[in-house]
């Protein structure tokens, strides 16, 4: 997590980002989405209320991908007592769990809508932070009980673990922010896991990349080069053979919708252009870098982040920095995370502009503000990424609109590229 997607495109000031759930083996269980500009269901058919909400956030979820609504699960949270209302539902609630929120879940509605989720195949989750009388009455009609752990010391998790040594469902720790937190509730029993920590490198002090990670990263630095010419790229290329086999498949993908079959990297050049495919090597190596499930997810947020970044210089009036610069800056941005190494020791040699491989690691600069955009849309922090967008001349409508089709098209062009 992470990244989103316009439910309605009527609508768009509304943006859904979706945040991965890890289970114990760092396997994705499903997406927790969290929501800005959802139409409230007061004064409107309230009936319909829970149906419509489903409805709307699987569509978003098969907008970005169809296999995410199939095999993970989708957690929705309710927060509108109206959402408690179970006389119009939608076919497919296994795949969807539901968390119940706040004061929704202190209505007295809300016991009969856990019986009939689960009646229905939906997965009911509840927070231990709720009103005592409230988890209780849920405690034994829940699945999943879920524990933040933002502001919360180590002493005090184990001793909610402790109190939940005899419930017979599963726990979800949220907020994890380290690999340390992660491996601290995976050793007390978590089953799941939920936080920015899997976008965080897992690095050591004298960590070194394994022959394989350091050849992709010789790759990234030989593709970027502003002297390779059309002979040395298509002799850097030819000489991986795994990597000539998947870039021509990518260019022969629909994702192009090129006429003619490309049989080689030599014409590849040709139709495309030295600089295009350039581009297109380095995106697919990206997404090469590290092929477990988290990667996998990394190299979808690298991907998404830079499309978005690209789209949307495109649509701020005079802006000053090129949609590729962008795209490459969004791209990059997750590299750290990819190959488990240090952000400034993995761009050394790559030939980015200094100021943005600078706002890279860290420094604050123009290009960092950008990345704190993405970071901030990523977790649900609408107020920081306006000010943001509203310092270079962009809006949130703007934001919205172009973050729906990155995600789209990160997802319909991922696959194409890991094949």
């Amino acid at each position: 997590m992470s990244e989103a997607e316009i439910i309605n495109s009527a609508d768009e000031e509304t943006i859904v980002v979706r945040q991965p759930i890890f289970d114990r083996d760092k396997a994705i269980w499903g997406y927790e989405l969290v929501a800005s500009g959802l139409p409230s269901p007061e004064g409107g058919d309230n009936a319909g209320a829970l149906s419509q909400l489903i409805t709307s956030y699987k569509g978003a979820m098969s907008s970005i991908s169809e296999q995410l609504s199939v095999d993970k699960k989708i957690l929705l949270n309710l927060d509108h007592e109206a959402q408690l209302d179970c006389s119009c539902l939608p076919e497919g609630l296994d795949c969807c769990a539901f968390g119940v929120c706040g004061a929704v879940a202190c209505s007295e509605q809300s016991t009969c809508f856990a019986d009939t989720m689960r009646d229905n195949g939906g997965t009911v989750v509840v927070d231990c932070d709720l009103d005592s009388d409230a988890l209780e009455k849920l405690m034994g009609k829940c699945d999943i009980v879920k524990v933040s752990l933002v502001g919360k010391t180590p002493p005090e998790i184990v001793q909610i673990r402790k109190e939940y040594k005899d419930f017979s469902g599963k726990l979800l720790a949220t907020g994890i922010d380290t690999w340390e937190a992660f491996e601290g509730t995976r050793a007390l029993g978590f089953k799941y896991f939920q936080g920015p920590f899997f976008a965080i490198p897992e690095v050591s002090e004298d960590v070194e990349l394994p022959p394989s990670s350091v050849a992709k990263l010789q790759l990234l630095r030989e593709l970027n080069n502003p002297g390779c010419d059309m002979e040395e790229l298509s002799s850097i290329i030819a000489a991986d053979v795994s990597l000539s086999y998947r870039i021509l498949k990518y260019i022969n993908s629909a994702s192009f919708g090129l006429k003619n079959h490309i049989k080689s990297i030599q014409q590849a050049v040709s139709l495309l252009g030295l600089n295009e495919l350039k581009h297109w090597a380095t995106v697919v190596v990206m997404t090469d870098l590290d092929s477990t499930p988290k990667g996998e997810e990394l190299a979808y947020m690298a991907l998404q982040r830079g499309r978005f970044l690209a789209n949307l210089a495109e649509t701020i009036k005079d802006f000053k920095h090129s949609s590729n610069t962008m795209f490459m800056l969004g791209l990059f941005s997750k590299l750290d995370a990819l190959l488990s190494y240090p952000m400034d020791r993995a761009l050394d040699g790559i030939p980015l502009k200094q100021d943005i491989k600078d706002g890279l690691c860290g420094v604050l600069n123009e290009y960092r503000d950008w990345i704190l955009v993405l970071e901030a849309v990523e977790v649900g922090n609408w107020p920081i990424a306006n000010d943001i967008l509203g310092r270079y001349g962009a809006c949130f409508t703007q934001a919205a609109t172009q973050y729906m089709k990155a995600s789209s098209w990160a997802a319909q062009q991922l696959p194409d590229m890991k094949k």
